[in-house]
């Protein structure tokens, strides 16, 4: 990806000892009726503890061998169905100090539209903690309709809308 437009990191709740395989995305008001253009699905690896709940982010194998996403449109058709979560994971680490991170084949979108509370999160198996509340994490980028960006676009220091 080029450049960030705009960001939203989305959580989306494991509850402790859930069975559950499957876990629906909540509503997200700043992204209703925005277009998608990238999405970054994060591991414990990655970023141990979402800053929203404080949660620990679910593990590498859950997260990248078991999760798949599918993601709905408006017209209540599923875009993006199944698709494994491994491919929206392009965080690599320069494994000679560990420490150093790049990002590899991002997976770009085309501007979609997304109906957040129809799409969902499945496992291959319950990915529940017994004992503690767990996060998948993932950030989501995107763009307001045109008309709506170019006009905050003009604002600025001067003119604050």
């Amino acid at each position: 990806m080029a450049k960030i437009i705009r960001h939203e990191l989305v959580s989306v709740l494991i509850p402790r000892a859930s069975t559950a395989t499957r876990f629906v995305v909540p509503d997200l008001p700043n992204l209703r009726n925005v277009h998608l253009w990238g999405l970054q699905v994060y591991t414990v690896n990655e970023v141990t503890k979402n800053i929203q709940t404080g949660n620990t982010v679910l593990g590498h194998t859950a997260v990248l061998h078991n999760s798949f996403i599918t993601l709905v449109n408006y017209g209540g058709k599923e875009f993006l169905k199944q698709s494994p979560s491994i491919l929206y994971n392009t965080i690599a680490f320069d494994i000679s100090t560990s420490t150093n991170a790049r990002e590899t084949n991002f997976k770009a979108f085309v501007g979609q539209k997304v109906n957040y509370p129809k799409s969902y999160i499945e496992f291959t198996a319950p990915p529940a903690d017994p004992n503690n509340d767990l996060d998948y994490l993932f950030s989501v980028y995107y763009s307001l309709p045109l008309a709506q960006e170019q006009k905050e676009n003009d604002f600025s220091f001067f003119n604050k809308g």
